[in-house]
């Protein structure tokens, strides 16, 4: 009899699941709808393929296999019973507290599982947990997030700020503002932010006037957050050549002084 499971956006972003083919994917899916209250369901092939593939020409043994190795499942035996074990299942789904106990015997020392000595798959009769469960959208062990948003790398602290030192144009204190650095919660945006706001500072007239001993160390610029300060770009800032005998060519009167002719030219 099938029920009715949760699935969450987290499942579709699994990089391991993803090592499997769109019907593996499918058939796990299918599997928590055919699995009982713990999380087990027999582990018979063409019973699956009846019920989840019936139009479709899909070898179920080969994707159970692979379902297996990647550790979603576990295929066990006991006695004369062949059945299936969802990892984790408890993590994942909250049966409802009215379904029939499991009738498949508990696969024996499943290290890691929800099946362990005295753990039980589900909720306690008649209770409800305070928050869903997560879908099965996990390998054996960790979580993966609802967010398809794969989480930030690592910032490297002190390779960017070697980079920020390069572009400082004052080098002094480097020691105190490694620390002001240190201190900074810093992302790529936070970088991105100082070096634009780093680059405007430099065309300051306080910055590029007496070679730049008005610049404040860095220290104290990192320490006051000065990337936040509002700064507009001189834009008088381009080099005028001074005013020469050479300028207003095309002012001057080169007819002057001459006699024009009959045909337009000019002569002495």
């Amino acid at each position: 009899m099938a029920r009715s499971r949760n699935i969450k956006p987290g499942f579709f972003s699994n990089e391991h699941l993803a090592e499997l083919d769109f019907a593996t994917r499918l058939l796990f899916i299918g599997m928590w709808t055919e699995a009982d209250r713990e999380g087990r369901l027999e582990d018979r092939p063409r019973r699956l393929k009846m019920a989840l593939f019936p139009a479709d020409n899909v070898d179920i043994n080969r994707m159970l296999d692979d379902l297996d190795h990647l550790g979603f499942i576990k295929r066990y035996t006991v006695g004369d019973v062949k059945a299936i074990q969802v990892i984790n299942w408890s993590k994942h789904q909250n049966p409802h507290v009215k379904e029939a106990k499991s009738t498949i015997p508990e696969m024996p020392d499943l290290e890691g599982s929800s099946c362990e000595s005295g753990a039980s798959t589900v909720q306690a009769p008649d209770s409800h947990g305070s928050f869903p469960a997560d879908s099965l959208s996990l390998d054996s062990g960790f979580l993966i997030p609802d967010s398809l948003n794969p989480s930030p790398a690592p910032v490297d602290s002190a390779e960017l700020f070697a980079r920020f030192w390069k572009l400082y144009p004052r080098k002094v204190g480097k020691d105190k503002a490694e620390k002001a650095w240190a201190k900074l919660k810093l992302t790529a945006d936070l970088l991105d932010t100082i070096v634009t706001a780093l680059a405007k500072h430099r065309q300051l007239p306080g910055w590029t006037k007496d070679n730049g001993q008005f610049i404040p160390h860095a220290a104290t610029w990192l320490n006051g957050k000065r990337w936040e300060d509002e700064v507009e770009t001189p834009t008088d800032n381009v080099h005028h050549l001074p005013n020469s005998r050479h300028h207003g060519f095309a002012d001057r009167d080169y007819t002057a002084g001459l006699t024009r002719r009959e045909d337009g030219t000019y002569a002495l």
